[in-house]
């Protein structure tokens, strides 16, 4: 749960105006200057190393893997690079993800680790450097500054409300990020949850996203203006992208426009509009 709100939530809140909040740290007694200082520099460091898409997009590689086969069996560089180009598109040399592995690993994000892979041209397994997130990656950046220690307790909030009201009968979908932040919506079996694209999204007037409930028997239209349906069916709850969303994504994968598609549970929905982004965290 800490790792999703780092990725959703952590670089937006910072590099928008918040980073600012950083400069009460220089302004010190001489007492406690240095040690605080000390910290200071690490978090300063942690943001610069993740404030690049490479790297931010290493990070999630590596926290995929380790969710999937532990932490106990590093992801060898060469593997990485595969993952970057086949999953994620991103195509560079071994000499540049090299470093941007030594800026993560200096920064205290990541460490390097010896493991046994299959090496290409090579018999058997051979001794490479493999690469895992430190257990204490991003502790320092939500406990040593307290505005992020307040966001992270109102997302936390907004985790349990959202499983206090979950029932059998229901899809909860809380809101957690924007001007909506906070809001809750719980969907019945019988409704469905409607979010359309606002055309006028650029208006100052006017928000990205129009968000509400429709009942299926009174009234619903599938001739009506094209948005995305969250809906019960055949036992699973779905969703349909007939928008004009620019992208909607379930975690990390691509809805395809026009084809329903299963929701998981407990996950985060993103929805695309403009430059704004609509990030929905999802349980039933």
């Amino acid at each position: 749960m800490l790792y999703k709100i780092f990725k959703y939530f952590l670089i937006e809140s910072i590099f928008n105006n918040k980073l600012r909040g950083f400069e009460k740290l220089s302004n010190l007694d001489n007492e406690n200057g240095a040690a605080r200082g000390r910290n200071y520099n690490a978090i300063i460091n942690k943001l610069s190393a993740v404030n690049n898409n490479i790297r931010f997009t290493i990070l999630e590689i590596l926290k995929e893997y380790e969710k999937n086969n532990g932490d106990s069996n590093p992801l060898y560089s060469r593997e990485i690079n595969s993952i970057l180009l086949s999953e994620y598109g991103i195509k560079i040399t071994p000499q540049m993800l090299s470093q941007h592995l030594k800026q993560l690993e200096s920064a205290g994000l990541i460490m390097e680790m010896p493991t046994k892979k299959e090496v290409r041209n090579k018999i058997g397994k051979r001794n490479v450097k493999g690469y895992v997130i430190r257990e204490d990656a991003f502790g320092d950046l939500f406990l040593e500054v307290s505005f992020l220690s307040e966001e992270l307790l109102s997302y936390f909030d907004m985790y349990g409300n959202n499983k206090l009201s979950n029932s059998y009968d229901h899809c909860v979908l809380t809101v957690f990020n924007g001007s909506q932040k906070g809001k809750l919506f719980k969907i019945h079996k019988d409704e469905t949850l409607l979010i359309k694209a606002n055309k006028d999204c650029e208006s100052l007037d006017s928000t990205p996203f129009d968000i509400f409930l429709n009942d299926f028997n009174n009234g619903f239209s599938d001739g009506e203006e094209p948005c995305i349906k969250i809906f019960h069916d055949d036992d699973s709850w779905c969703l349909i992208d007939d928008s004009i969303l620019d992208g909607a994504f379930i975690g990390c994968i691509p809805v395809e426009k026009g084809v329903v598609t299963k929701l998981k549970n407990h996950t985060f929905l993103k929805l695309y509009n403009c430059d704004s982004t609509l990030i929905l965290y999802c349980s039933f």
